[in-house]
């Protein structure tokens, strides 16, 4: 069928949105001391689920799925955050910790420069690409030269190492997970008072 749209262009029509104007509206709709604080006990910053978000994603596309070195290496002096892990299974209190340390003008850098970085390599994927399994061994690996995964969280690797396709990594990392973790970040924007648009 002519015309007919790819998994990669499909992909794409939902990927700008939470990447660029939903969080544009989190931004721009919340001081900086709501972006770093909880509005109710139990739920997480803004400032976390961005940073959160942003590391997964990093990990997943430029080390699973290709040979780039993380965004992290060229912003982690800028977010202020020295953790190289993605910031599942943290405490209350490290979660409380990060998000009064992190740069927010840094943080907001790195996730375009993540997104950038992204919409780069999918340009790059098509076909056969996305059905070939992203390798356990591969994962297990960067998991552990690169101190991706903290310890008490090891039960994310094995997650991720259990040979899905690429197209699922994708998926999962670039869609999925910050888009739950979005709509997360929108509850606490609401607790805060601000309406969703």
């Amino acid at each position: 069928m002519a015309g007919a749209m790819d998994a990669v262009g499909f992909f794409l029509t939902r990927y700008g949105e939470v990447h660029k104007g939903l969080v544009d509206g989190l931004f721009g709709s919340l001081s900086e001391a709501r972006l770093r604080a909880r509005p109710h006990p139990g739920v997480n910053t803004v400032a976390w689920l961005l940073w959160h978000s942003a590391r997964i994603e990093d990990v997943a596309v430029n080390r699973f799925l290709t040979e780039r070195p993380q965004v992290l290496e060229e912003w982690i002096e800028r977010l202020a955050v020295p953790r190289r892990d993605v910031g599942t299974g943290m405490s209350d209190p490290e979660v409380d910790e990060l998000s009064a340390r992190i740069d927010l003008h840094g943080l907001r850098g790195y996730w375009e420069a993540v997104t950038a970085r992204t919409l780069a390599t999918v340009e790059t994927l098509r076909g056969a690409d996305l059905e070939a399994p992203v390798p356990g061994e591969r994962v297990r690996s960067v998991v552990l030269s690169e101190g991706v995964v903290a310890p008490g969280a090891e039960w994310l690797t094995d997650f991720w190492a259990g040979g899905r396709s690429r197209a699922w990594v994708l998926a999962q990392t670039a869609l999925l997970h910050p888009y739950g973790h979005y709509f997360e970040a929108r509850v606490a924007a609401g607790l805060w008072g601000t309406r969703s648009p």
